[in-house]
């Protein structure tokens, strides 16, 4: 596979593929013990890292199964098997998933004092050493497979070329997966008495090929021997998985209630849109379209300065609006906010009504697209832009 057709590849799994549509809510659920079979993970003193996560996926799922039965839960592997990389990302992403959490537990290069507590991982690209030295353990695990050189070509997280789509993926999917680790370092102190190492960042396949909200959760220790012991006890796998359970009941009642579309889904806590200072419009827009005579909303021809769109992403780095990742929309517009953030809208409009029926739309290929206004050059929230045509 070259370069190329992989960036191409990578720019397509960048493109949200769920079906996050007026009234929907979380239907499913990945859940991806890692490691497994000819893979053993970690190991303790006494036990081996798959055989621990297997038993908190399994208690895991049970329970998201018995209080939303409504919800489907898929497992990556149930049994102790081996599952390769791209087939446990390639199950959520076909699954057209909300949400994918893989579970692990941790360690440390052998002779090296071993620390205790839990931490959860998102994909980013603030690496810390101590990060990287996670990511290259989790991402290990290609080498055992067959044909990995092949499958895994242009992997490398150093590249500069894939910099930008790393940027557009963390913006797709950061706040919410941030959002539902917290949650879950927030429960396995409160629950499980884990010392909390906190939500960090780094750049591990199975967050990266991921086209929805993910996680990679670190248990605990299994190089330290009171949490190998804690990790192992039946009391002990409990307490880990009603944490990420308590986690997911949580997010999953933030994410119905943000699914349902309604005016209060475009203030401005889904996105910084509401800057203080005047932002440049990199990509000229097309004029607004004449509106129609039984439009709902008959603006006055007087404040057609306001205009409402749809804001479909954001990237700490500027994306061509012809890219690939934007090819079933002619008219994506860059709006750069500050020196680091750029907006990318489309379906600019005077009718709001109008901008409410494209955002169903939009949201067939961009799961978080909301409908934002600009109003001299600024974007602001949709209510504030209904303010302004009101005033």
């Amino acid at each position: 596979m070259s370069t190329s057709i992989f960036l191409m590849l990578l720019l397509q799994t960048a493109t949200v593929r769920a079906q996050n549509v007026q009234g929907s809510a979380l239907k499913k659920v990945v859940i991806d013990p890692g490691h497994g079979g000819k893979d053993p993970g970690a190991l303790g003193a006494k036990s081996k890292e798959k055989d621990i996560i297997l038993d908190v996926s399994l208690r895991l799922g049970k329970m998201i199964q018995e209080k939303y039965p409504d919800v489907e839960v898929i497992y990556t592997r149930k049994t102790d098997v081996f599952v390769e990389h791209y087939k446990r990302t390639d199950i959520a992403n076909k699954a057209h998933a909300d949400l994918f959490i893989s579970i692990h537990a941790n360690s440390v290069k052998k002779g090296s004092r071993c620390p205790s507590g839990a931490e959860t991982y998102v994909m980013g690209t603030t690496n810390s050493a101590a990060n990287m030295e996670v990511a290259k353990r989790e991402n290990s695990v290609i080498f055992l497979e067959d044909d990995y050189s092949t499958r895994y070509e242009g992997f490398d997280p150093n590249k500069p070329e894939l910099s930008i789509i790393m940027s557009l993926m963390q913006n797709s999917y950061l706040k919410q997966s941030v959002d539902f680790a917290a949650e879950i370092q927030a429960q396995l102190k409160k629950t499980a008495q884990r010392a909390d190492r906190e939500v960090k960042q780094a750049v591990i396949w199975v967050l990266y090929k991921t086209a929805m909200p993910s996680v990679l959760v670190e248990l605990g220790f299994i190089c330290n021997a009171e949490e190998e012991k804690y990790m192992t006890s039946a009391a002990g796998k409990d307490k880990l998985a009603t944490s990420i359970f308590q986690a997911f009941c949580s997010y999953k009642t933030n994410y119905d209630e943000r699914s349902s579309y309604r005016p209060a889904d475009d203030m401005p806590d889904k996105t910084d849109s509401a800057p203080s200072q005047p932002q440049e419009t990199t990509h000229q827009p097309k004029p607004a379209e004449p509106q129609k005579p039984d439009a709902v909303t008959k603006p006055d021809p007087k404040k057609n300065k306001v205009e409402f769109c749809i804001q479909i992403l954001g990237s700490s780095k500027p994306v061509d609006p012809k890219s690939d990742i934007f090819r079933k929309y002619k008219d994506v517009e860059r709006i750069q906010v500050s020196v680091n953030n750029f907006k990318y809208i489309v379906g600019r409009t005077a009718d709001y009504a109008k901008a409410q029926e494209t955002l169903k739309k939009v949201r067939e290929d961009f799961r978080d697209a909301f409908v934002v206004s600009i109003a001299d050059g600024k974007i602001l929230s949709a209510a504030e832009g209904m303010k302004m045509l009101n005033n």
